[in-house]
């Protein structure tokens, strides 16, 4: 991955103005586990093409992967702004909501997901989490499930489901 960065820095500086080459390279820090050049690199080719969903979908997972949940949501909603129809933006947003305790706008984002792309096991399972932690278990148990139908081995919303179960059963 190094020699790829080296000869992706070497590109730009022949050729600063190429959002291309800025996002291959963000995505090479991203592959390299480098967050904080890799979102420097995302910047830099939006602030020369700003009309990529998918460019500003990736800067949004990076700041979310670098737990900066407030420049997460901006970016993702700038890529539905761009793009309402990106169901991965829609999913994505909707993790970050469960994550920042916003259960509410969590669903609205899993559902919007879910709309795009029925076969979105994550988007069920965000939506399965929100609704559990709304206290709304039938619900939960309905998105888990269907999440689980998807992909069978989803160890996240096993847990979810069976504390679920749980609580809708007492």
């Amino acid at each position: 991955m190094e020699k790829t960065i080296t000869a992706l820095e070497d590109l730009l500086k022949k050729d600063k103005n190429n959002a291309e080459l800025w996002f291959k390279l963000g995505y090479a820090y991203f592959q390299e586990g480098n967050l904080t050049e890799a979102i420097k690199a995302y910047k830099q080719g939006l602030e020369i093409n700003s009309n990529d969903a998918i460019y500003w979908h990736n800067l949004g997972y990076l700041y979310y992967e670098s737990e900066n949940e407030q420049k997460a949501i901006e970016c993702l909603e700038k890529a539905i702004d761009l793009n309402p129809k990106l169901a991965i933006a829609w999913t994505e947003l909707s993790s970050v909501y469960v994550d920042s305790g916003d259960f509410d706008k969590a669903i609205d984002a899993s559902k919007r997901a879910i709309e795009l792309d029925s076969k979105d096991d994550i988007a069920w399972t965000n939506l399965g989490s929100a609704y559990y932690n709304k206290k709304e278990y039938a619900r939960a148990i309905n998105a888990l499930n269907t999440a689980l139908k998807l992909k069978p081995d989803l160890k996240f919303a096993k847990e979810i489901l069976k504390l679920a179960q749980e609580k809708h059963t007492n």
